[in-house]
């Protein structure tokens, strides 16, 4: 009798119908936070390499003219960087400070000096760390000092053109949110180049064209 009264429970566990259902079930979760997790940093990868190009094309760019940049130069060079960004919203989410700066002699001391400075993207509270055009564009030898980066002091009537790039990132995914490496959702990058030209000092007006001021 009490053989044929647990008789059902040894059957149900020596049945294993459902056990491969089950354990895809368990599984389920963390197969799609791993595959989340992967393509968000793909995704974030990208961004970092799209924005790293931006800062060095658009500092190349000008820095490769042989004669002073003109105000037309800076719309060229900003005018491509959307199409790079692709798919990143670039113009809405970023923000692109150029500076042009040259060495001088300050009482037997070469410093640089911000020369020029312009700007495109709509990020707001992204300042250069650079530093500032002086408010007299024509008087930026008796303007603030520059400071470029890793402690890069330039040549005496030597041109620098440095690129400081930044960008708010959305993740694609809220489950697997990754943050850029200087912290919060700003992603930065900035590249510096010498002018192939002489050092000028000042930005050729051109009719009909707006200067990208910061």
């Amino acid at each position: 009798m009490a053989k044929r009264r647990f008789h059902w429970l040894r059957e149900l566990a020596r049945d294993d119908r459902g056990v491969t259902v089950v354990e895809f079930g368990l599984m389920l979760p963390m197969l799609t936070f791993i595959g989340a997790g992967g393509l968000e940093l793909i995704n974030f990868v990208l961004a970092n390499q799209k924005i790293e190009r931006i800062a060095s094309i658009t500092a190349d760019n000008v820095a490769r003219n042989t004669l002073a940049p003109s105000e037309r130069s800076f719309v060229d060079t900003f005018a491509g960087v959307e199409e790079i960004a692709q798919p990143f919203n670039f113009g809405g989410n970023g923000r692109i400070i150029m500076t042009g700066v040259i060495g001088v002699s300050v009482n037997g001391t070469i410093v640089g000096k911000v020369v020029w400075q312009r700007c495109t993207g709509s990020l707001a509270g992204i300042g250069s760390t650079v530093g500032t055009q002086a408010a007299n564009p024509a008087l930026w030898a008796d303007g603030p000092n520059a400071t470029l980066p890793n402690g890069v002091v330039p040549l005496q009537n030597q041109l620098v053109v440095v690129s400081e790039v930044a960008y708010r990132y959305s993740p694609l995914i809220s489950l697997a949110q990754l943050r850029a490496p200087t912290g919060g959702d700003i992603i930065r990058q900035r590249s510096m180049f010498v002018s192939r030209g002489q050092a000028f000092p000042n930005v050729t007006p051109i009719a009909g064209v707006t200067p990208a001021a910061c």
